[in-house]
């Protein structure tokens, strides 16, 4: 004799059919719900692959925002490491003017170094922000009552052969133009910035 397993009605057969009286499987398995095809389960993967592919898109948006903007902030950054460095030099180079009425001769500033350190400035900098060594003249040649130490900025190139062909006052709003202070003020400097020492 055979009962079902989930209300104990007599039944001919212990299997999946449906018990007469109480509509669940005679075996004691789970009842499949009315109209349910597995699709639950579809529903959810479902559910999670939008949401996913969602997130992806925002995270994808925002990247599209902060990327320029931080690549921006660091060529900034260089561009004010090289202005101070450059602002260095030069108050070497007029410390030194002060003490001997000419600007020491040379082209860049490891040619300068012996002369002007340690007396005029512990350390010189040597390098921009990029990388790329500073450029220094005196003028005229032999006298060098004149001085220009530039920076070729982020493309590494300089614009003009010698620091004398750059004019006063030049303003810029890219980070690959040069940067030359010369005589106590900038000569092409970034736009904003004031073209002084200070």
């Amino acid at each position: 004799m055979a009962f079902c397993a989930w209300c104990g009605n007599h039944v001919p057969v212990v299997s999946y059919a449906s018990c007469p009286r109480c509509g669940n499987p005679t075996n004691g398995a789970q009842r499949v719900a009315a109209g349910a095809t597995g699709g639950e389960g579809a529903g959810l993967v479902i559910g999670l692959l939008v949401g996913g592919i969602a997130l992806v898109a925002v995270i994808g948006i925002l990247a599209a925002i902060a990327i320029p903007n931080i690549l921006t902030a660091m060529q900034r950054s260089r561009q004010k490491r090289t202005m101070a460095d450059l602002r260095s030099l030069s108050t070497a180079l007029e410390a030194y003017a002060t003490d001997t009425n000419h600007y020491p001769p040379g082209n860049t500033p490891a040619d300068l170094t012996p002369v002007l350190t340690p007396t005029y400035a512990k350390v010189l900098p040597a390098v921009d922000g990029w990388g790329t060594a500073f450029r220094y003249e005196c003028w005229p040649e032999k006298e060098c009552t004149s001085y220009a130490v530039a920076s070729a900025g982020g493309d590494k190139v300089f614009e003009h052969d010698s620091l004398q062909e750059y004019t006063a006052g030049t303003q810029t709003t890219k980070f690959d133009a040069d940067l030359v202070f010369s005589n106590g003020n900038f000569l092409q400097y970034p736009e904003g910035v004031l073209a002084g020492g200070q």
